[in-house]
């Protein structure tokens, strides 16, 4: 009944997303030209390969484009889009990218704005999946009813501003070359969220962090709605590290605030640690009046005044607040609230790990590996032109089972190129894409190759299954195309397994590994290190 529901669903949601005449609709595909397009409520384009690089005169809302695994979507115009993106491959945008209302993001690849980007209008939602990255190279503003959820890894090499009615979710990586300020807007934070400037939240913002948020300069409070139940850490850049507050704090039981100097002009209520290094002031108000089981344990560890708890003691210290000596708090592991290493209530979302496809007889043979919830159900889809996918099996996720496979045995092997994919639907009815692999019938001695683990942590694997002997190159590129590290290795007939191990000095973060036959590249995959 679930999963009948779940397609109801599903089915009613497409139909709100293209409401008009049905016959009214156009479908394009685009394999890597300059071409214009005017995309109209209902209209689709699809970048199956190759770079994009034409005009999108026109996209209304409810109009579609879709950037395939391994193609690039690169307009030279990009004019008010107000439809839905969806990145499987590649997005950038050589222009300021001011989206407007309705306009929507769902992205499993990269997007990556080298210009000024600002959502406008209302009703914008953006959603960086597991793996994917937003990059933004100038900034980043959102106003309005705006939200921005970043499940995966977000830079922004300028200050990101979220003014009134703004959202922002950070549930993965984020980190700011610049200042954080959140103007009457929502801020959550349940990752590793970081600034090199300074964190502002000012009257209005509603915040609430729950894993490690890390300002260079320091903070500054102005809202009565902030919410600690992680770390919040003023570092000591550039002779810093300062804490104000004119507003309200709310700490944790075990949530703790690390910072140099802290001047309070506020509130400051709740439980947890304060740990300071330099000069303490307080002319507000700190802890609670009454009876309660909550205590704020405050370490000014440079104390000047032994009958205080703070250097500067102006205002009102509440009974429940207390002068406590603790170890300096750990800023590099993550806390109970954060969501990547820790399970929560939260439902977690399906994570890829790898998806390889095969030919043996004849038969295509399917393998796959996710992390996963219990009642999500994979259905392994095929395609002959890349664009139209039909569900060829369904199979249910397993608890303690991550590993799937499926042969296809009723594929067309007349077709030159097969193109397989697995939908996940988890249990609240979202939809998760893996990455989409090809297999050619025409040309017996394929090469099937696979990246393992994915993510990794120290070295990697290149798994090659060829008919032929060959030396092949792995080349190992930053995201910016810089090349990191090269390998050559000699493959035999059959089944290879090249380990990787100079990987092991690469920092964390997102890359592209390339293998190449003599001067044809084979293939190119993105590869996280964590």
């Amino acid at each position: 009944m679930t999963r009948i529901f779940t397609y109801f669903a599903l089915f009613f949601a497409s139909i709100s997303l293209f409401p008009s005449d049905l016959a009214a609709q156009t479908t394009y595909v685009n394999n890597g030209t300059n071409s214009n397009y005017s995309l109209n409520n209902g209209d689709s384009l699809y970048i199956s390969a190759g770079t994009f690089t034409g005009k999108i005169n026109t996209f209304n809302q409810g109009a579609k484009i879709t950037v395939a695994a391994g193609a690039t979507f690169r307009p030279e115009k990009f004019n008010n889009p107000r439809g839905i993106l969806v990145v499987y491959g590649t997005a950038k945008f050589n222009e300021d990218l001011k989206t407007n209302s309705n306009f929507s993001l769902v992205n499993y690849g990269t997007v990556w704005s080298a210009q000024q980007t600002e959502l406008n209008g209302n009703s914008q939602v953006w959603i960086n999946n597991f793996g994917g990255q937003l990059k933004f190279d100038n900034g980043l503003t959102i106003n309005n009813n705006n939200t921005i959820t970043n499940r995966g890894t977000m830079t922004s090499n300028g200050s990101v501003t979220l003014n009134s009615g703004a959202s922002l979710t950070n549930t993965y990586a984020t980190t700011i070359t610049g200042n954080l300020v959140t103007n009457g807007s929502s801020f959550t934070n349940e990752a590793l969220f970081q600034t090199t400037g300074s964190i502002t939240f000012n009257s209005g913002s509603s915040v609430d962090n729950n894993c490690r948020m890390i300002a260079g300069t320091g903070f500054t409070n102005n809202s009565n709605g902030v919410n600690n139940d992680g770390l919040m850490w003023a570092k000591a850049a550039n002779g810093s590290g300062n804490i104000t507050n004119s507003g309200t704090i709310t700490n944790g039981a075990t949530a703790k605030i690390k910072a140099v100097n802290f001047t309070n002009w506020g509130t400051v209520k709740g439980a947890g640690y304060f740990y300071f290094t330099g000069t303490t002031t307080n002319t507000g108000t700190v802890g609670v009046s009454g009876t309660t089981t909550d205590t704020l344990k405050v370490y000014d560890v440079s104390r000047s005044n032994s009958n205080g708890i703070f250097d500067q003691q102006w205002g009102t210290v509440r009974p429940n607040t207390v002068y406590r000596v603790f170890a300096a708090p750990d800023t590099i592991n993550n806390f109970a609230g954060c969501s990547v290493e820790l399970l929560s209530n939260i439902p977690l979302p399906v994570k890829w790990n790898y998806f390889t496809v095969s030919v043996t007889a004849n038969t295509a043979l399917l393998n796959w590996s996710a992390d996963q919830d219990p009642g999500t159900i994979f259905e392994a889809e095929r395609s002959y032109d890349g664009s139209s996918f039909s569900e060829i099996s369904t199979i249910d996720a397993r608890d303690n089972q991550s590993v799937y496979n499926y042969n296809d045995a009723q594929v067309n092997t007349q077709a030159a190129i097969v193109y397989y994919r697995i939908k996940a639907i988890e249990p609240d009815g979202s939809i998760k894409y893996s990455e989409t692999r090809t297999v050619k019938f025409s040309n017996k001695a394929g090469v099937t190759i696979q990246a393992v683990p994915n993510p990794f942590t120290s070295q990697f694997s290149i798994n090659y299954q060829t008919t032929e002997k060959a030396t092949i190159t792995i080349r190992v590129y930053g995201l910016n195309g810089q090349l990191q590290l090269t390998k050559n290795a000699s493959v035999s007939n059959g089944y290879n397994s090249i380990a990787v191990t100079e990987a092991s000095s690469l920092a964390r973060g997102m890359y592209l590994v390339q293998i190449s036959n003599g001067n044809a590249v084979v293939t190119t995959e993105k590869l996280m290190k964590q």
